[in-house]
């Protein structure tokens, strides 16, 4: 009986390994049917690269109308027009590619290299750039290119509730930015519930925190307020500010926090209504009181820093908070906006030491 047991175990496991053996092989095979794809794309690329079609659509660059006529990103587009004309006099790789002898993405690393290498199968692709990048030859006009290249882009969403970033930087340019906001992020502190967040939220982050004067002014708001929809949705649609971006009711809060403000409603039947005159929801002369007897430092407990100190409503100023020194408390930049008003957590004294601890977010503001 053993013995069948263990046969059959066997035959269940040969089957197994039979049916992923299958399906890896596969996968490789078509890999290979990609790069054979890409090989071909480039030969028609390289005809209509000679008959100018970026030229005659109007496009700045080949690489661009590639990346529109593919529907595929401005990266994309680019590697391949890059590696076309890299391949051109480069016989082997084209056909190694052609064969689906090489990975599309391992030919775009060798053609980096000026001198033919082989394929360096003994490496990864991760290894192949290496190699690329010590061989690469950066001539002063490559360099120059880079530089004139640089470029950032910053698209709003048809409201302008959210805001989409890409571009792309030389060698030097890029690393610097890439140290910089690591080093920044590094530093930022923990949320109340523990967490830090993943790696781009903290550079996201600290890309705002770095935008930020070290002692901004206070910002001159009018907030347009369509009463009707603004009621029945507590805020969450109906509120418009100056600019045209559209905000929700912690955004708004964030803004009303400490900045000039000018609120002005619209009634059912059109008219409008302005609430108040500018008001200066801290003024300079009690802000500096508030952090000097906060001794100028973030309250937060187990936070020190002294950047970017702000003057926070604990009970906040939208739901009647009064503005004196009872209901102000000195908060950093990042516990101030990230935690307080992005993340929802509500500061409150500890009876024991009056240092500021965070109650995790309950209830809609």
């Amino acid at each position: 009986p053993l013995v069948s047991v263990t046969a059959r175990t066997y035959v269940r496991v040969m089957v197994g390994r039979s049916a992923v053996d299958y399906h890896e092989s596969e996968l490789v095979r078509l890999e290979g049917l990609k790069s054979q794809i890409a090989a071909l794309q480039m030969r028609h690329l390289r005809y209509l690269d000679e008959a100018q079609v970026a030229t005659a659509d109007g496009t700045r660059s080949l690489s661009e109308w590639v990346s529109a006529r593919l529907d595929v990103s401005h990266e994309t587009g680019k590697a391949l027009v890059r590696t076309m004309r890299r391949i051109e006099d480069r016989p082997g790789l084209a056909v190694a590619l052609a064969d689906g002898e090489a990975t599309f993405d391992r030919v775009e690393a060798l053609s980096r290299i000026q001198k033919d290498v082989g394929l360096l199968q003994h490496l990864d692709v991760a290894g192949v750039r290496r190699t690329a990048a010590l061989k690469a030859l950066i001539t002063p006009e490559e360099e120059f290119r880079t530089a004139d290249e640089r470029f950032l882009v910053i698209q709003p969403s048809l409201d302008e509730s959210w805001w989409r970033l890409w571009g792309g930087l030389d060698g030097a340019s890029g690393a610097l930015v890439d140290k910089v906001l690591t080093e920044a992020a590094d530093q930022l502190p923990e949320l109340p519930d523990g967490t830090r967040g993943d790696a781009s939220w903290r550079k996201a982050t600290a890309l705002v925190e770095l935008c930020i004067s070290d002692d901004p002014p206070p910002a001159q708001v009018t907030v347009f307020v369509d009463a009707a929809e603004a009621a029945t949705s507590n805020g969450q649609t109906g509120v418009v500010l100056e600019a045209g971006p559209r905000v929700g009711a912690n955004a708004l809060a964030a803004i009303l926090c400490d900045a000039t403000t000018e609120v002005v409603a619209r009634t059912e039947d059109g008219r409008l209504m302005e609430y108040g005159r500018r008001l200066r929801v801290a003024p300079p002369s009690l802000r500096r009181a508030v952090l000097l007897r906060d001794g100028n430092v973030c309250i937060a407990d187990a936070c020190e820093s002294r950047y970017r100190i702000e003057a926070h409503h604990i009970i906040p100023w939208t739901e009647g908070g009064p503005t004196d020194p009872e209901n102000l408390i000195s908060l950093c930049w990042f516990h101030h906006h990230v935690v307080v008003h992005e993340r929802g957590f509500q500061p409150f004294r500890h009876p024991d030491h009056g240092r500021i601890r965070f109650r995790p977010p309950d209830r809609p503001r």
